[in-house]
């Protein structure tokens, strides 16, 4: 009443598209959709598997199997990611798991969105994952990070570094290089791996 509304539908129908997929992926994710692969690491002078990254995509039944650049900037702003990143935990865990029965001693790296990083309860979930595996060793799992993850609040990724080498969790800095970082991070940064982006090695 007495105002004028501008309504754009390009950003409406951008809004409506995501409220949607949002919708459809977690009931993907409720459905068991979600799948891993293992991409393995390995040394290459001595040819040995050294661990495996876990590689998230989603076997939606109309689309196919999607990567993950379809649909997880989607949802990196939502609660989703954080669920969708616990299932990715549980289940590299059970995969190592499973190889550790095999007697496979392969780490498993996972990647960690900020939103989920950054919540006060993260080391506390993790627990609760480790929990469901008493028998695993220690070292069998290994979080991924990226570098604009890390800076945005470096004094608590500190913090979970700190309690999560506690509990046997390694870290990783993944593609560094490629924000706004410098070296002097890497001291406030403890990683015990650092992932350099393939734009700087790969000439």
């Amino acid at each position: 009443r007495n105002c004028n509304h501008l309504l754009v539908t390009e950003s409406d129908q951008r809004t409506q598209t995501r409220r949607q997929l949002l919708n459809r992926l977690s009931v993907g994710l409720a459905n068991d959709e979600l799948v891993l692969f293992y991409q393995p690491k390995v040394n290459l002078r001595t040819g040995h598997i050294v661990g495996a990254e876990a590689l998230l995509r989603w076997l939606h039944p109309e689309d196919g199997l999607l990567p993950p650049g379809d649909f997880l900037p989607h949802v990196e702003h939502s609660d989703l990611i954080v669920d969708i990143g616990e299932w990715v935990i549980r289940r590299a865990l059970s995969q190592a798991m499973a190889w550790d029965q095999l007697g496979l001693d392969i780490p498993v790296s996972v990647n960690i969105a900020a939103r989920q990083l950054l919540r006060a309860d993260f080391v506390e979930v993790l627990q609760d994952c480790l929990k469901e595996y008493p028998s695993l060793p220690n070292g069998r799992l290994e979080v991924e990070i990226l570098e604009s993850a890390a800076l945005e609040d470096t004094r608590h990724v500190q913090q979970v570094i700190e309690e999560c080498r506690q509990l046997g969790i390694g870290f990783s800095l993944d593609d560094f290089g490629t924000g706004y970082a410098s070296l002097s991070y890497l001291r406030d940064i403890p990683a015990d791996i650092l992932k350099i982006d393939r734009s700087f090695v790969s000439n």
